[in-house]
């Protein structure tokens, strides 16, 4: 019960790695925010309120601020605060040789795997700050030195960098900012694809 009457704010947490991090911080003690954008979250934060903890499920597309800044007011609304915040939603569309990539689909791999940890991070700090403590944990990759996931690799190459600047910034206000940089998700231990095929679309099942 390490996590006992702590507020878990988790993003991604539909299914995957994510799911994982709710169901075990629940498992633990803590009361848990379910946040992704698709509806399967619900069954997640109902299956934790099942077991006998607290959950709730906010849908938010979180590549927008609006839906960040949506979701946290959202969790500090039901639970009062946010001690620990995982931002976790990513994952790679595309896997392929960077001279066969669209500018379009660069822009879609940024967008998904580095603006909502960037987003999510703006979102949670306001709340943090007024607190004066609180853990930020983002879901990074080894695949920041990857074969054919070049705007993948910089999307991530960006979630380190963000870690490690935050960090520097508000260490001495009581916030904690780190990252997993290398999990292990269920699509690790998948076939592997030809080079060029379009990953899965879902959040967050796709690898770290």
């Amino acid at each position: 019960m390490r996590f006992k009457g702590k507020v878990f704010a988790i993003t991604g947490a539909a299914q995957g790695f994510g799911r994982r991090v709710a169901e075990r911080a629940a498992l633990e003690g803590a009361m848990v925010a379910v946040i992704d954008r698709s509806p399967i979250g619900a069954e997640v934060a109902n299956a934790i309120m099942a077991a006998g903890a607290k959950a709730i499920y906010l849908p938010a597309d979180l590549e927008t601020h609006a839906g960040a800044v949506a979701a946290m007011g959202g969790v500090v609304k039901e639970f009062g605060r946010i001690d620990v915040s995982v931002h976790n939603v990513g994952g790679t569309i595309w896997a392929k040789p960077f001279e066969h990539y669209e500018a379009d689909q660069i822009e879609a791999e940024v967008r998904r795997s580095l603006f909502p940890t960037l987003y999510s991070c703006l979102a949670v700090l306001p709340h943090m700050l007024a607190a004066g403590k609180g853990v930020i944990v983002n879901v990074s990759s080894i695949a920041t030195r990857s074969l054919n996931r070049v705007p993948y690799a910089a999307a991530k190459g960006g979630v380190n960098a963000i870690t490690a600047s935050l960090a520097w910034e508000v260490a001495e206000r009581g916030i904690r900012v780190v990252a997993a940089r290398c999990p292990g998700t269920p699509m690790n231990r998948r076939r592997k694809r030809r080079s060029g095929t379009k990953r899965s679309s879902t959040r967050r099942s796709s690898p770290a």
